[in-house]
Order: C-alpha cells, then sequence, then structure tokens
C-alpha cells in the first residue's frame, strides 16, 4: 500500500504545481500595463448620461460643513470683492 499512496502524493504535487504555473501565468498576462486610449475615453464621456441636480448636491444636504457648489464659490468670490473694492 506504501507505493500507492507515495504515487497518488506525488502525482497530486505535480498537479498543483502545474495548476500554479498556469495561474502564474494568467496573472502576468492579465496585469500587462494597458494605456488609455483617448478616443476611446473620450467617447465614453461624451456617452454618459447627464448627472441628475438631485444627486449632484445630495452629499451637501446630508452634510452642512461639505464645499459649496461652485455657483456658491462665484457668488462668494464677488461678495469678497465688493468688500475689497475702494469706494468712490
Amino acid at each position: 500500500m506504501m507505493p500507492f499512496d507515495a504515487i497518488i502524493s506525488i502525482s497530486g504535487m505535480l498537479a498543483c504545481l502545474v495548476g500554479l504555473f498556469h495561474v502564474v501565468i494568467a496573472y502576468l498576462r492579465t496585469t500587462r500595463s494597458a494605456e488609455p486610449d483617448p478616443e476611446r475615453v473620450k467617447r465614453f464621456v461624451e456617452s454618459a448620461p447627464p448627472i441628475p441636480g438631485h444627486l449632484l448636491y445630495a452629499h451637501q444636504d446630508r452634510c452642512p460643513e461639505a464645499r459649496p457648489s461652485r455657483t456658491e464659490e462665484a457668488e462668494l468670490g464677488e461678495k469678497d470683492q465688493k468688500d475689497h473694492e475702494a469706494p468712490c
């Protein structure tokens, strides 16, 4: 019975090594660095649907210290400019 057990054990280890080899080869093939194609990125961005307004400001509604929107920043900038203007 001993030689039969040895054959089973050796063949099991060989099968594991072959499987490990295949996994390493597959991993190396999938992790190749690929540069993004600018044309495909452009088409992807253009085909994206617009973001609904209620999703744009949902975070600000939940978090009061969230960064103000661009329109609020512009309004704040205009107010600051008026404060710094020289009196007539």
